[in-house]
Order: C-alpha cells, then sequence, then structure tokens
C-alpha cells in the first residue's frame, strides 16, 4: 500500500475531452467559446487533425500554459480555406513526474464550408 501511495505522488495524469459541434475559426477563444450562428448551412467536407505535445524540465518552463496559449493557433491551421470546424474534438492530457511534465493536445475535425446563396 505505500508503495502505491508513493507512486501516485510520483507520477500524475489527467485527460480532459471537449466537444464543439461548429467553430468559426477567426473567432475561436476556447475560454469564452459561443456557437456561432452561421447565415448559410454549413457543409461538412473533408475532415483534418492536429496533435501537438509540449514538455517541461522542473520549472524552467510550463507546458500546459504552452498549450493553452497555441490552442487558437492550431484551431486557425485546421482545414485551410475552410472558415469552419464540424464536430471537433479536443482532447486534451496532462501528465508528470517530479523532475518532467507534458501536456498534449489533439484535435480532430470535420472541415465546414458554407454553402452559397442561391
Amino acid at each position: 500500500m505505500k508503495k502505491l501511495l508513493f507512486l501516485t505522488i510520483l507520477f500524475g495524469c489527467t485527460h480532459k475531452y471537449a466537444d464543439y459541434d461548429l467553430i468559426r475559426k477567426v473567432d475561436f477563444n476556447k475560454t469564452t467559446y459561443e456557437r456561432p450562428i452561421p447565415v448559410t448551412q454549413v457543409m461538412a467536407l473533408g475532415n483534418d487533425q492536429i496533435e501537438q505535445c509540449f514538455n517541461q524540465w522542473l520549472f524552467f518552463s510550463n507546458a500546459e500554459k504552452e498549450k493553452e496559449n497555441r490552442t487558437e493557433e492550431f484551431v486557425r491551421a485546421l482545414c485551410p480555406g475552410k472558415d469552419y470546424l464540424v464536430q471537433a474534438s479536443f482532447t486534451e492530457s496532462w501528465w508528470t513526474t517530479i523532475f518532467f511534465s507534458r501536456a498534449c493536445l489533439k484535435i480532430k475535425t470535420l472541415c465546414g464550408d458554407a454553402r452559397s446563396k442561391n
């Protein structure tokens, strides 16, 4: 039992999942997200994904803060030439030991294209 308690203190891991049904890439802010209301219907055409991990040794950087700061940049990089992301799935993971931490972000999405008015 002492070994289990020691391992729990020595090593920790968390996962966080978030799904967004529609994202307008230029307006996306994870902390103040509001679902956009497009003027025309948005259709899913193709898919895209991105995955990035950030490392931290001791206290020389902050992997979690780097991940949070880059999230909006990753959203804008997905589906070049498209304005919307449809059914975006964010998977965030973070694990740490006494000397090393790692924060990862994986985004899977369908590319959304607004239909033209005819």
